[in-house]
Order: structure tokens, then C-alpha cells, then sequence
């Protein structure tokens, strides 16, 4: 009777530890990614939207490196962001990514750097690609990964002048894993996480993660549209043979202007049924994102509610956050 009692009351502490640490918010909640196209230089109205949204993590994109060591944002040509290793860009946009992180729900900011696609001029993979040889310099870039260097200009500015915590390669034409694996290292030494967006060539992304130094790639966000619309995050856990997690990457309706399916856009519902067949395979899934702020503003100024009810029901942009958001757990 004695040990009856006393097993009770041991489990009745388990449970009450356990129902603390759920009460004190400390169980892991999901990592929701939202992509934010359509926010450089952004207003102060969009970003108060994404600081209360529930998204915990915020990608900013898509920028691009030039031949001559500058970076545009894919939101704006006229004039570089970083230009000879200092930011050059706009002020407000730098306060306004300040600001995601006061009383909001995002606890991490990266920035994606953003390639060509086959068939176009080059571009930030190729340039990277030929800098880090210390032999390869162009008009108006220093070559090699030394503090002097353009890449580690680039890499200071954005960890200690946007404030990111990683950069995110979204490489989809040049594919060499040598330069993005020290690209990584020295993003390492200017305080920065990588992580690796793909939709295809598991054994290049492999090579990448194999060769890294343990911590530098953090996280892979697997597009599941467009190119990736057969992608599974199951199949990549699998092939990638490594512990960093992979979170799948949705297009939402109201993509390429339109209201209706596009390169795999889907619904809230779509989405959420999509994660649930995920699951199914790869249980230990964490999280998931959406691509991409634009297209979340497109839906709404098209009225794609009305227009098309089963594309979703959201008449705002905060709704339409919140119903992405909510699909992804």
C-alpha cells in the first residue's frame, strides 16, 4: 500500500512538472516561416502586420549580388543596398526590420540571396562562385574570403547593419557546393547561420551540409512548388542523412495574380492538408512556411475571396496571415 502511494504521488509530479512546463509556453512551438517579397523598403504598416502575425520566423527577399560587389533588392533597382562593403540602402527599411523583433511573434530574421535561373545573366552564385578564388578578382570587388574581401563586406553588413541572424542560398543554376561551403565558413566568422533553400539535386545540397562545419546550416526550407511541386520533405530527411531540419515551403493563392491554382499554389486548406500528409512521413516535422508577402497582399487586392471562394476566405491582410499561419501547424 505504501509503494502504491508513494508511485502515486511520484507520477502525480511528473504530471504537474509537465503541465508547468506546457503552462510556461516551454514546449516547442512550430517554426512558421514567412518569405517577405514585397517588403523592401516596405511601410510601416506591413511590418507592424508581420510583427503581430504569429510567423516566428521572417525571410527577407530577394536580394542579388552584381558583378561589381553591390547588392539590389528584388524589390527595388534603382540603387544598391550594400555598396563597397557599407550599406547603402534605404533607412527606414533598416528601422523597420529593427522593429520585427519588439513585441512581435518573429524570433529570428534572414535574408535570402537569391540566384538566376538557367538561361540568364549571372548573378550572385556565379559571382560568389568566382570570388572566393583570391585569384579571380573584378573591377571594383576584392577577391578571397579575407576581411578585406567583398563577400566578408557583405556578410558584416548584413549580420551587424540589418541585424539577420542567416543567410539563406537559394541557389538554382550555378550548383557549386565548394564556394557555398566557404561562403559558409566565413559566415560563420562574422556571427551568421546558413541556411539552404532548394527544390531539387538532393546530392548537391548533401555535399553542402557533409562538409560543413556542425551548426553553420541551421535549417533547409524545401520548396514544395513551381520546380519542387513534387518535392517531399520525408524523401529529402532521408537523403540528406542529417539531423538540421527541413521545413516545407508553400506558395499560397493569389501567386503570379491570380486567385486560381498557379505553379502549386494552394489554400490555407490546401496547405493544411498537404502538412498533414507530410507528417505521415517524416513525423518529426517542426514547422513550415509561405512564399511570399507579395502574393498575400495580391490575394487581397484581387478580392480572390469573392472572385474564387476556394482559394480561401480572407477579405484582409492580417486574416489572410493569420489563416497561412494557422495552416501550418
Amino acid at each position: 500500500m505504501k509503494k502504491s502511494v508513494v508511485l502515486f504521488r511520484h507520477l502525480s509530479l511528473v504530471f504537474f512538472v509537465c503541465l508547468s512546463l506546457f503552462a510556461a509556453g516551454q514546449v516547442p512551438e512550430p517554426n512558421t516561416i514567412l518569405f517577405g517579397r514585397g517588403t523592401y523598403p516596405g511601410d510601416d504598416s506591413s511590418y507592424a502586420m508581420i510583427r503581430s502575425s504569429g510567423f516566428t520566423t521572417m525571410m527577407l527577399s530577394s536580394f542579388y549580388i552584381k558583378a561589381n560587389g553591390d547588392v539590389y533588392s528584388g524589390d527595388d533597382g534603382s540603387r544598391p543596398v550594400i555598396h563597397a562593403g557599407h550599406y547603402s540602402g534605404d533607412e527606414g527599411w533598416l528601422k523597420r526590420v529593427a522593429s520585427l523583433r519588439k513585441d512581435g511573434s518573429i524570433r529570428r530574421i534572414e535574408i535570402l540571396l537569391e540566384g538566376r535561373w538557367y538561361g540568364q545573366p549571372p548573378n550572385t552564385y556565379d559571382f560568389i562562385r568566382d570570388w572566393i578564388d583570391s585569384s579571380k578578382g573584378a573591377p571594383g570587388t576584392v577577391a578571397g574570403t579575407g576581411r578585406g574581401s567583398t563577400l566578408y563586406g557583405i556578410l558584416k553588413v548584413m549580420k551587424e547593419t540589418i541585424g539577420v541572424d542567416a543567410i539563406c542560398i537559394d541557389d538554382e543554376s550555378v550548383y557549386d557546393s565548394a564556394s557555398i561551403i566557404r561562403l559558409g565558413e566565413l559566415a560563420r566568422k562574422t556571427g551568421l547561420h546558413m541556411t539552404l533553400c532548394p527544390f531539387t539535386k538532393i546530392p548537391y545540397w548533401k555535399s553542402i551540409l557533409d562538409n560543413s562545419r556542425a551548426g553553420v546550416v541551421d535549417a533547409i526550407y524545401l520548396q514544395c512548388y513551381d520546380g519542387g511541386k513534387n518535392a517531399v520533405p520525408g524523401d529529402w530527411v532521408r537523403g540528406l542523412a542529417s539531423a538540421v531540419p527541413v521545413y516545407p515551403i508553400f506558395l499560397c493563392r493569389g501567386a503570379f495574380s491570380t486567385c486560381g491554382v498557379s505553379h502549386n499554389s494552394k489554400s490555407p486548406e490546401e496547405i493544411r492538408a498537404q502538412l498533414r500528409e507530410f507528417k505521415t512521413g517524416d513525423p518529426d516535422l517542426s514547422g513550415a512556411g509561405v512564399w511570399q508577402m507579395a502574393d498575400i497582399k495580391d490575394y487581397i487586392r484581387q478580392r480572390c475571396s469573392v472572385s474564387d471562394p476556394s482559394s480561401g476566405s480572407a477579405t484582409t491582410v492580417p486574416q489572410y496571415l493569420e489563416q497561412l499561419r494557422e495552416s501550418l501547424h
